[in-house]
């Protein structure tokens, strides 16, 4: 095992506050997705598992029109858009709408490295 799969299979990313969906439909406005020893997974609010693979068998891109701040996966032929941090709503008496938007910007950006990197450091 070289150096970068070692990286890849140590290194654990969670990204929290995630909007996820399928489509129009939303599945999980606060859920959670993990990058964790070559997998991603995604999970609901409650935590339970949507769905996960191995992060050389899933595909990632941004989703256009969104400004950068979605991504679309594709998990076990499944099409989820998430958006990390879209839930947090830390200063919203601030700025309205959901969190702000450079944060899921740049965790949007993190999470599209880390799996085009197959979990190697961003």
């Amino acid at each position: 095992m070289d150096t970068m799969e070692r990286e890849t299979a140590t290194r654990e990313r969670i990204f929290d506050e995630v909007h996820i969906g399928k489509g129009v439909r939303p599945i999980a406005q606060h859920g959670y997705v993990t990058v964790a020893h070559g997998h991603v997974t995604l999970r609901g609010s409650d935590r339970r598992r949507i769905a996960g693979a191995p992060l050389s068998r899933v595909e990632a891109s941004r989703v256009r029109f969104t400004g950068g701040k979605t991504l679309a996966l594709r998990i076990d032929g499944t099409r989820y858009n998430v958006s990390p941090r879209w839930g947090d709503r830390s200063g919203r008496f601030l700025r309205p709408g959901p969190g702000h938007p450079e944060d899921v910007e740049r965790a949007a950006g993190e999470l599209l490295r880390l799996i085009e990197s197959g979990g190697a450091a961003a």
